[in-house]
């Protein structure tokens, strides 16, 4: 085999490892997107249904009952968020709600997705509430809600909810 011969064999050896890891490169940005756009497109057809169920139960309880409504929609909440729900819930919801008797009812009127990736994403939330005190007329309340959720160990769970 002669010199020239040796050159052109390495560098078509070279040529073709290089087309190799680029197809397999190429192979694996587009299996990866892929990936993507379905976690995508499955928590856009997951989570409005999810938070239409989950909200009323974040906000709705009966003063007589609020400990055991609370303690039910923890495992609904991000480790994080559920020590920072719990908190608010031992200092103000609790005892307000038992100091002046509030019963607070809450219908989701409507649902849809803000921003979705394959482990995270936001859904704009319509609520209602009727908050009741004991002897006084009840009060309407509409609200829009911000609701983030975020993927654990496959079960989407609330990892935030801000007012709008």
């Amino acid at each position: 085999m002669s010199k020239r011969t040796a050159r052109l064999v390495g560098a078509l050896i070279v040529l073709l490892s290089v087309a190799f890891i680029g197809g397999g490169a190429v192979g694996g940005w587009l299996y990866w997107d892929g990936v993507q756009l379905r976690g995508e497109q499955s928590a856009r057809a997951e989570l409005p249904p999810l938070a239409v169920d989950q909200i009323p139960r974040v906000f709705g309880y009966d003063y007589q009952t609020v400990e055991r409504s609370l303690t039910d929609i923890y495992p609904l909440l991000t480790p994080a968020y559920r020590q920072e729900f719990q908190n608010r819930a031992n200092t103000d919801i609790i005892p307000q709600a038992r100091q002046r008797q509030l019963i607070s009812q809450a219908n989701v009127v409507g649902a849809g997705v803000l921003d979705a990736q394959r482990t995270r994403a936001s859904v704009m939330v319509y609520m209602n509430r009727t908050v009741t005190e004991k002897d006084g007329q009840p009060v309407y309340d509409g609200s829009r809600l911000r609701v983030d959720y975020e993927k654990v160990d496959g079960k989407w769970l609330i990892s935030y909810i801000t007012p709008i």
